[in-house]
């Protein structure tokens, strides 16, 4: 079936205008030499090639149906935990166990699209032609089970997925409970049991609560959860080191085979820094393992807590977000206002909020002038009530020059250039999905000593247009975000992930930013205290010259050292400055030293940097087999041991349900593109030259 540009009711004008060109040609035109035979053929191919040629003209297309045939795709997600390392099953699990998984892979793959992925640390895809050597290893230190169920929500919505295959003990510690996001789902889940359900004698430091934040000169206590299974009678001493130094032991005797005890120890805050506690109880004979029996807790002491007051137009939304997320650091103490009933003192606080303030009906004249005064470090949050004219007068960091009383909805773009602080990966994937904040409709200039971590994204129009600003000059630091509306967004990494702790980094970088105190030298370096074991090791760096401008020409070289042991590395130019990821390191207590030199002059900075054990697949060795049964009863799965995989194959196959999808889609060709009508009019063409040439007339 063919259409075109143009009306149908002008294909008989093209076979007309052939006609009427042929005719010019050999009828009306006096041509003795030719047979009349001859005349009437050549007659007809330039007939036929002018009347084509004015079709072409008419821009003719042909529509056809296309099927596309999409298989069955079934998503396996394998755990990968360490857990499973521990348990008397390892051997199996390392050997037979992964050669019956590849088998697996490799039946399914001849008759489904396989899209297995490893569970453990994070969600790891593993492609098809790596099947063969799958990397399983069981060294993930954390299990996130609803982390698969979430990517299967996320990306193969819409898609032809047939079944989905869960190899777990079930045991997941960080994350959601995986059976509310698969309840979702209508493809029937396969679940392989794998791990033990038999209680194992074990001695382990189950749970440690503690302050992450405390202050000088205070108390602060440390709870410890102590449990032993199977040894009823015996009894293990516990004990706490700071540092190395022994500050704290208990003997704890254990009354039954299944024992817990809470023991609650109080210490003393005495000087500012970071303290590093490990408490351990001692192994017995017969434990099945001995990587629970310690734990290492960081508590930092601080000084005093920094205060902020956060002084608002009318009562909003925002600032119940903003409290709140600074409510989960102890660092800060906040204080709210209605502009009109503040009647404290500026110079009381290390920071301030002003929220749609000036506004138009009040410019908040006092405070602002204590502020500038004072050089106190102030966070804007501008919006509809916010007096723009008032604000470009207080060198902010952003100007912006509104067109009448219009705005737009802006989404959030992450502005890689950004070098402030870090941000972090989770951070940086939260914030294209985040919902769109109304802003000014307007012009906006953003000052030199401004860096822009998000830009406005109108619809699908990334823009230069700024949206969350940091401004740092030689005075003061200040922060602008342009939206209004920011508690959306809190209220969005909830819903997604049902918990706030990127919203919550945000802020509490924004308040981290404001609080640094001028730093004059030429050379930093920032980098955090504590990591994960599981966790890169980053550090950012910064080089400047004698007019404090960044530069980056010279190197960088760090040495990270650990009892007498010396690792070298070079930072790596990120636009004007540097960055370095050492990837991850060993559990223990680093010393690293970051050098310099430029224009003959020598710099360096140290410090320390702690690397904490995870011990979270240790806590808990008894696989939850009734969690895999619950899975696979949701839309008329199976659960099978762990020793019959091949039965899972037989039993996806045997599923008349899981079968290919036919998709036919509508595909237009235009006919101008088509090589063989190209090649029929050249062929007419050539058979009108070949006659005449054959019958003289040339």
């Amino acid at each position: 079936m063919f259409s075109t540009e143009y009306s149908l009711w002008f294909l008989p004008l093209c076979l007309l205008a052939g006609a009427g060109y042929a005719s010019l040609l050999y009828v009306r035109a006096d041509k003795p030499e030719l047979p009349v035979w001859v005349k009437w053929v050549a007659f007809a191919a330039r007939m036929l090639v002018v009347s084509l040629l004015a079709f072409l003209l008419l821009n003719p297309i042909v529509k056809h149906v296309a099927k596309e045939v999409e298989k069955p795709i079934v998503l396996v997600g394998i755990d990968n935990s360490s857990s499973l390392e521990i348990g008397k099953k390892s051997a199996y699990y390392k050997g037979d166990f992964q050669k019956e998984l590849r088998e697996l892979l490799q039946n399914l793959a001849k008759d489904y699209t396989v899209e297995p992925y490893l569970l453990g640390d994070s969600l790891r895809y593993v492609e098809t032609q790596r099947i063969a050597s799958l990397p399983l290893d069981f060294q993930d230190k954390q299990t996130n089970l609803s982390a698969f169920f979430e990517q299967i929500e996320t990306v193969y919505a819409n898609r032809n997925v047939g079944a989905i295959v869960l190899l777990s003990d079930g045991i997941f510690n960080t994350g959601s409970n995986p059976y509310y996001i698969a309840n979702q789902f209508k493809q029937p889940i396969y679940t392989v049991a794998m791990g033990d359900t038999a209680v194992h004698k074990d001695i382990l430091i189950s749970k440690v609560n503690h302050n992450k934040t405390v202050y000088r000169g205070n108390a602060f206590p440390l709870e410890i959860l102590v449990n032993a299974n199977k040894f009823s009678g015996k009894s293990s001493q516990l004990k706490i080191f700071q540092d190395s130094a022994l500050v704290y032991e208990k003997l704890i005797s254990f009354k039954s085979d299944n024992y817990s005890e809470w023991v609650r120890v109080n210490f003393d805050a005495v000087k500012a820094g970071l303290l590093r506690y490990r408490i351990t109880i001692e192994p017995l004979e017969g434990e099945i393992t001995k990587d629970n029996n310690s734990k290492d807790v960081f508590v930092e002491v601080i000084d005093q807590r920094k205060k902020i007051a956060i002084i608002y137009n009318s009562p909003h939304p925002d600032v119940a977000a903003i409290t709140s997320a600074l409510a989960q650091n102890n660092a800060y103490q906040v204080d709210a206002f209605a502009v009109n009933k503040f009647t404290g003192k500026i110079n009381d606080y290390e920071m301030v909020v002003l929220h749609q303030l000036p506004s138009a009906k009040n410019p908040a004249t006092q405070i602002i002038n204590d502020i500038k005064q004072l050089n106190i470090p102030t966070f804007y949050i501008l919006g509809t009530q916010t007096n723009y004219a008032v604000f470009n007068g207080l060198n902010a960091g952003v100007q912006v020059s509104i067109n009448k009383e219009m705005s737009n909805d802006a989404f959030a773009a992450y502005n890689q250039n950004f070098a402030s602080f870090s941000v972090s990966p989770s951070m940086q994937q939260l914030f294209p999905s985040l919902p769109p904040l109304k802003v000014p409709f307007g012009n906006f200039k953003v000052s030199p000593s401004s860096a822009v971590l998000l830009h406005q994204k109108i619809g699908a129009v990334s823009t230069s247009y700024p949206l969350f600003v940091f401004n740092q000059d030689a005075a003061n630091r200040s922060v602008v975000f342009l939206g209004d509306g920011l508690w959306r967004w809190r209220m969005h990494n909830y819903l997604l992930e049902n918990k706030t702790d990127d919203f919550d980094e945000l802020i509490s970088k924004t308040f981290q930013f404001l609080s640094v105190k001028a730093d004059r030298s030429l050379f930093r370096v920032n980098g955090k205290t504590v990591y994960l074991e599981n966790e890169a090791i980053r550090f950012d760096a910064e080089l400047y010259n004698q007019n404090y401008e960044l530069v980056n020409e010279p190197e960088v070289l760090m040495t990270i050292s650990k009892d007498g042991k010396q690792y070298p590395f070079t930072f790596s130019r990120h636009f004007k400055s540097y960055e370095l990821n050492v990837g991850s390191f060993a559990e223990g207590d680093y010393h690293w030293e970051a050098t310099s030199t430029y224009n003959n002059e020598k710099y360096s900075k140290s410090g320390r940097f702690s690397v904490q054990k995870i011990n979270l697949e240790a806590i808990n060795l008894v696989a939850d087999y009734q969690l895999m049964h619950n899975l696979a009863s949701l839309n008329g799965g199976k659960c099978f041991p762990d020793d019959s995989l091949s039965a899972v194959y037989k039993t996806i196959k045997a599923n008349e349900q899981i079968k290919p999808i036919a998709h036919y889609n509508k595909k237009f060709t235009s006919l101008l593109d088509n090589f063989w009508l190209l090649v029929l009019i050249f062929t007419f063409l050539a058979t009108e030259w070949v006659l005449r040439k054959w019958s003289g007339a040339y």
